[in-house]
């Protein structure tokens, strides 16, 4: 991999890692929408580095707080989380290899998705939903896990639905990343995928996003929540248009070439009167 994407792709993870300290999952939605963007790399290599660059925050966080795991419904969840995990994971492969325009249509809707996330606060129900409703949210934040490594939205929106504390649910949805990121490795690593090139870019990136995350701890920046959460909408719903626009609207190398007519010898005019010497 050339330095220039290599420069990139950290500067993806930095940025993406700043703007998760604040909401939570916007690590994925960046790095991908740079990928996409600047065409750097895949979007299967990158779903690959966010996958390594998350595990080790996600195991630190679990470490403190495991024991606030919603056990409820956490077992529940698992069991659509695990087959869901390796659907998408299949489904990245077939469609980044087959059908890459539908991949970036996919991927554009789930960046303006998270974008309009930002602002919507679910009201908790009187009493929690039914153990089909946790396996079904399980499968679908595993199919976008899989495809993308990004399994936050169906789950988020659902856990904070039921009548839980908040603790529960932000442990709840780490232990789920954590789970679906650890899928993802090991799978990829069962089918040859995760190469050493790959493995040390997204080592590499692990210390650019501890350090981006430190510093909006230390440095924060200087504006209302309000104002943020119009910015990260503003930056999430441009980056997810132009992806959807770009899977959309083919590109001008990829336009059909226009025909030739070839017109026959016989029928071809010239304008040089013949020459009578070659008449005779």
């Amino acid at each position: 991999m050339e330095l220039s994407s290599i420069i990139t792709i950290l500067l993806a993870v930095a940025i993406g890692s700043y703007l998760q300290a604040f909401t939570g999952f916007a690590l994925g939605i960046v790095v991908l929408a740079i990928a996409v963007l600047t065409q750097t790399i895949p979007i299967a290599i990158a779903a690959t580095i966010i996958t390594i660059v998350a595990v080790p925050g996600i195991a630190i966080a679990m470490a403190r707080h495991w024991q606030h795991i919603d056990r409820a419904s956490f077992f529940k969840t698992l069991l659509g989380l695990l087959p869901g995990t390796l659907v998408g994971l299949w489904l990245l492969g077939k469609l980044e290899a087959e059908h890459t325009a539908l991949l970036q249509l996919l991927l554009g809707g789930l960046i303006v998705a998270g974008g309009i996330a930002l602002f919507i606060k679910p009201h908790p129900s009187q009493s929690r939903s039914s153990p089909a409703s946790f396996v079904t949210m399980g499968v679908l934040g595993g199919l976008m896990g899989g495809m993308f490594s990004i399994p936050g939205p169906p789950l988020i929106y659902h856990y904070y639905r039921q009548p839980i504390s908040i603790q529960a649910i932000r442990t709840s949805l780490l232990a789920f990343s954590l789970a679906m990121s650890l899928i993802r490795l090991l799978m990829q690593t069962a089918q040859g995928e995760l190469d050493a090139g790959v493995m040390s870019l997204g080592l590499l990136a692990i210390p650019v996003a501890m350090l981006a995350s430190w510093l909006y701890v230390r440095f924060p920046p200087q504006l209302s929540d309000l104002t943020m959460r119009r910015g990260a909408f503003a930056l999430f719903v441009a980056m997810g248009g132009f992806i959807s626009l770009t899977a959309v609207v083919p590109e001008a190398d990829d336009a059909p070439p226009k025909p030739v007519v070839v017109i026959p010898p016989s029928e071809t005019l010239s304008t040089v009167p013949p020459n009578p010497k070659l008449t005779r």
